[in-house]
């Protein structure tokens, strides 16, 4: 095999093989960094709390507690995913019973509290939460939403709720729980690599579905 024909075929491995490999890693490594949104919240008709666990972590309702305190939103909704495999732990109704306790428990009026309970067999996701917010939007006369979500999950969250509601004149802004993960430390951690990895993905799936 000739030198030239030999370089040309390292060539084609390269740019068919390795480039793409390399943007994907390039891409995962730098993730942290343009996951989460720069923009600044603003204080809102409704904050709306996906709940993706069975329940929320202290830290998280504390948080959420303290934006009430501060007045930064009116009224609470809670997004909670019927869900068979978390059945097995607490019911929908028995998980919005615990979280209203404990809101309450540290200081949110529970009057101020609701709940959106999304069927099983819908997908469950962030864009069919979106969809059922998109009705309350219409018949509450929204002006304002506050998505509140963990800090990497900001990006996503706030582009598929500001697209499903494009078609509405609302402001719609999210607030990032703050978390121990960073760019520079995600790596060396397990739930810093699940975390970050699995957002990821999630951000990725949700691109390539149209739903950004």
């Amino acid at each position: 095999m000739q030198v030239s024909d030999l370089t040309f075929r390292l060539k084609l491995l390269f740019i068919g093989f390795l480039s793409p490999l390399l943007v994907l890693v390039g891409l995962t490594l730098s993730s942290p960094y343009w996951l989460k949104s720069s923009e600044t919240y603003q204080k809102s008709d409704l904050a709306v709390l996906e709940i993706t666990n069975p329940l929320p972590s202290k830290k998280i309702l504390k948080a959420v507690a303290t934006l009430s305190q501060r007045e930064d939103f009116k009224k609470l909704l809670l997004v909670i995913r019927e869900d068979k495999t978390q059945n097995l732990l607490y019911s929908p109704q028995e998980r919005e019973t615990k979280i209203k306790e404990h809101l309450n428990s540290i200081g949110i009026n529970p009057n101020i509290v609701s709940s959106l309970i999304i069927p099983g067999t819908k997908m469950g996701d962030t864009d069919e939460a979106s969809k059922n917010l998109l009705k309350i939007a219409v018949s509450d006369n929204l002006g304002s939403i506050l998505l509140l979500c963990r800090e990497y999950e900001t990006k996503r969250v706030l582009g598929t709720y500001r697209k499903t509601l494009s078609s509405l004149p609302i402001k719609v802004t999210a607030y990032g729980f703050p978390t121990d993960v960073s760019g520079s430390n995600w790596f060396l951690t397990e739930d810093g690599v699940r975390e970050i990895t699995g957002e990821f993905v999630r951000y990725l799936y949700s691109y390539i579905r149209g739903i950004l």
